[in-house]
């Protein structure tokens, strides 16, 4: 399918999803770093699991450009990132520790608050997000709508049914983000819809529903829906990524 038709058909069905919000804290770690041009310093914390820890640049005047590197020493892939005004990234500890080096890539003295990011879940959903469990992308070809059950809060549903080749399926799909600035996609009242209204399967399939999934078989958690798009026989995707089971 052409890249140009598969954007116009998510834009068309993207809506925001109205379901619980998470509280984010921002908890200090180490305030008030001073990175003078070229200097680095390295922060080492004990943890016993995933950990988000951010920073941000405090002095004035700000940066204007990418001005300080924060690089994963625990990862071997030393992954790093630079930024103007700061970032925050979730890290897995490696025999309890996790480092990270900052350093001012910069031309100009740049002051830095180093803090951990607690989130409070309050969504019914949060339940079946592993934060540790690796993700993949799952596309799901539905020719008929089974049945969709909704939580109260409207965080998720589970959605069963037939794909296109004649395979029964069941997962539940996350409509809830704690990232306020993506739009979330969210068609459970489209699938409520078509099966209150007994709408004809030709009218809708080949339905489209992909995401990040994480689970297997009949325990798949369908989160980040990325596509939410009837009547779309061309859509186009590798063969490993569309259900099979």
């Amino acid at each position: 399918m052409m890249i140009g038709m598969r954007i116009s058909m998510l834009l068309s069905l993207v809506f925001w999803a109205g379901v619980a919000a998470a509280a984010v804290r921002h908890v200090p770690i180490q305030s008030r770093v001073v990175l003078r041009a070229g200097e680095a310093y390295t922060l080492t914390i004990e943890a016993t699991a995933a950990t988000e820890i951010g920073w941000r640049a405090v002095q004035e005047p700000r940066c204007t450009t990418s001005c300080v590197q924060a690089t994963d020493l625990t990862s071997p892939m030393h992954y790093g990132i630079a930024t103007a005004l700061g970032a925050s990234k979730k890290y897995i500890p490696v025999s309890g520790l996790i480092s990270i080096e900052y350093k001012n890539v910069s031309t100009q003295p740049v002051t830095i608050d180093i803090y951990q990011v607690e989130r409070t879940c309050e969504a019914e959903a949060c339940k079946f997000l592993d934060p540790l469990q690796s993700a993949r992308w799952l596309v799901f070809k539905v020719a008929e709508f089974k049945a969709i059950s909704t939580s109260n809060d409207g965080s998720y549903s589970i959605i069963s049914g037939t794909t296109v080749a004649g395979r029964p399926f069941t997962f539940k799909a996350v409509w809830w983000t704690d990232d306020k600035r993506a739009a979330a996609v969210n068609c459970s009242a489209f699938v409520k819809r078509y099966l209150d209204n007994r709408t004809p399967t030709e009218k809708y399939a080949p339905y489209i529903i992909s995401g990040q999934a994480i689970g297997e078989s009949d325990n798949i958690v369908l989160k980040s829906v990325d596509t939410c798009a009837p009547k779309a026989p061309n859509f186009g995707v590798p063969e490993k990524n569309v259900f099979k089971f």
